[in-house]
């Protein structure tokens, strides 16, 4: 994973695989552990102490997941599409929907050898960009469409400057009119309080929250 950021996307991973296999999932996804390689197992005994966050992490999942399901099911043809998608399996869990995959080479590339996109129940397009050279307007362009589009961007806005943010909700904003945005926030004050530990984990594997704000969700507010 050439961006340090990617590196997250397998603590995230080894959050899911572990609810996965316990007695009473959050979001049970059972697809998680086909991606766990070496390099995953060694970041996630990094995080695996860390007993809140990840329960945390797994309910946010699960809530998004929730969320979605109910808009596909009275939408099925609805498009969603994730921005820094990771390791999600949204697209062979729910039920519906049209899937847009949107993150670093290197992960879709992996995920590809491991859970192709055509054999996801739902269609499932894969798009990959190099969040720190390529253009997001250019590369989701030809996806520009006035209908509803889901949005979901998990585990992304906190390691973003808030430059970037703006630039990004206005991208999302000239391309997807009409859009629903499923996204996690978090406060300066919470970080301070409870994430200091989990900060300085994410700081040593290259990663690192930035900007951080008291009203985090001026971002869509103000827009």
């Amino acid at each position: 994973m050439e961006n340090p950021i990617s590196r997250t996307a397998y603590y995230t991973l080894g959050v899911r695989a572990w609810d996965a296999a316990q007695m009473k999932p959050l979001c049970g996804d059972t697809f998680a552990a086909c991606f766990m390689n070496p390099e995953a197992e060694r970041i996630w005994q990094q995080f695996k102490d860390f007993h809140r966050p990840n329960a945390s992490n797994a309910a946010r999942h699960a809530i998004i997941d929730e969320h979605l399901s109910a808009e596909l099911t009275a939408h099925p043809d609805g498009r969603a599409i994730l921005i820094g998608a990771g390791f999600d399996t949204r697209a062979f869990r729910l039920k519906g929907g049209d899937w847009i995959e949107v993150d670093e080479p290197a992960i879709l590339k992996y995920k590809e050898a491991e859970l192709p996109a055509a054999s996801a129940p739902n269609p499932l397009t894969r798009v990959p960009i190099d969040f720190l050279h390529d253009s997001l307007a250019n590369r989701l362009g030809p996806l520009a469409t006035q209908e509803p589009v889901h949005l979901v961007i998990e585990g992304v806005l906190m390691y973003l400057t808030h430059a970037q943010r703006v630039e990004l909700t206005g991208v999302l904003r000239d391309l997807f009119p009409i859009h629903f945005v499923y996204c996690d926030l978090m406060r300066r004050s919470f970080l301070e309080r409870y994430s200091r530990d989990l900060h300085t984990e994410i700081l040593g594997i290259g990663a690192s929250f930035s900007d951080m704000t008291e009203a985090p969700e001026n971002l869509f507010t103000d827009s």
